[in-house]
């Protein structure tokens, strides 16, 4: 029994001799044969011409022929029309002649005394400046300002504050304030602490964290939330 002939998408037979690209050359080979009898033997190509060169004409009014075209233009002239002419002898006579006022008055100049320098005096070597010189007591430097540290706590957890807080931590320096969220639970102590900003300076940071530790919130049944930021001061309030 035959096999049944297996089907490809490319068809990988080997095809007999094609004519049809030979022909289709020869073809291309005599029209292009017949183009150029067309161009360039039925129809020869055109020469073309060189522009003119530049021209100029100079009209010479001793020649009759210029002259009559000169008198044409100076008669027919349009800066006539547009502009009319000016005579600068009729504004001279008709405008007033300008007299100015400090023309006829004299003012007495006087010569400022600012001109000559001050004359500067010659320090005596005998004076009591020079013999008993003042010293200067020194200023008295004001001791710098110190500002309190400052507890705020969120208004959820107002209702849970305690009815006496600890000691607050102090600052040497000046610091940006440390913020802190922090969740109570229902007996008061801070459970979840969370530094929500940081005052650039980490032991502070650990100090505030340490604070919020210590504190003792009053009870509530459920879990209070908020935030409690401290605001660096150098002493105590």
């Amino acid at each position: 029994m035959n096999q049944p002939e297996a089907h490809f998408i490319f068809d990988w037979r080997k095809s007999r001799w094609n004519y049809r690209l030979p022909v289709l050359i020869a073809i291309s080979f005599f029209a292009h044969l017949f183009c150029f009898y067309i161009f360039r033997v039925v129809y020869p190509t055109t020469t073309s011409l060189l522009p003119p060169s530049a021209q100029v004409t100079v009209l010479d009014p001793n020649r009759a022929q210029d002259r009559s075209l000169l008198e044409w233009v100076a008669v027919n002239d349009p800066a006539y029309v547009s502009a009319p002419r000016f005579d600068s002898r009729v504004i001279a006579q008709v405008a007033p002649r300008y007299k100015p006022i400090y023309s006829s008055l004299s003012v007495e100049l006087k010569r400022s005394d600012s001109a000559k320098p001050p004359e500067q005096e010659v320090p005596s070597l005998f004076s009591a400046e020079t013999l008993l010189p003042m010293r200067s007591r020194p200023q008295e430097e004001a001791p710098p300002t110190t500002f309190p540290t400052r507890l705020e706590i969120a208004s959820t957890l107002q209702s849970r504050a305690p009815a006496s807080w600890p000691a607050l931590p102090t600052s040497a320096a000046l610091s940006e304030p440390t913020s802190i969220f922090v969740g109570v639970s229902p007996q008061g102590g801070a459970d979840y602490i969370f530094l929500t900003q940081s005052s650039g300076n980490g032991p502070l940071d650990q100090k505030a964290e340490d604070f919020v530790h210590t504190v003792k919130f009053m009870p509530d049944p459920n879990w209070t939330w908020g935030v409690v930021t401290l605001r660096w001061g150098g002493t105590q309030p």
